[in-house]
């Protein structure tokens, strides 16, 4: 593993999901990604709970960040996954 990598540099997604089969195969690869999107998915489904309930971690209320939501989307992105179905859950103002 080279420790000389750029750090600021983004990820290129062909190569990245190159690896990311070869590394695990198809079938376990794709079994990693479904899996993403159901984490994906019920972390979307507690954000709405959350924000509908009205609950807030602070003077705020809850973000997509605050439950990682933004953080999947970029690995499954990185990974050269086709977009979550489900869109980011509005922010309440």
């Amino acid at each position: 593993m080279s420790t000389s990598r750029d750090h600021h540099a983004r990820p290129t997604p062909g190569r990245d999901a190159e690896a990311f089969e070869a590394l695990l195969g198809d079938r376990d690869a794709q079994l990693v990604l479904d899996g993403l999107y159901q984490l994906r998915s019920l972390k979307v489904k507690a954000l709405r709970a959350v924000q509908c309930a009205g609950v807030r971690p602070t003077d705020r209320p809850f973000e997509p960040r605050d439950f990682g939501i933004p953080d999947i989307d970029r690995l499954l992105e990185r990974l050269g996954a086709d977009p979550a179905e489900h869109p980011m859950p509005p922010q309440e103002r």
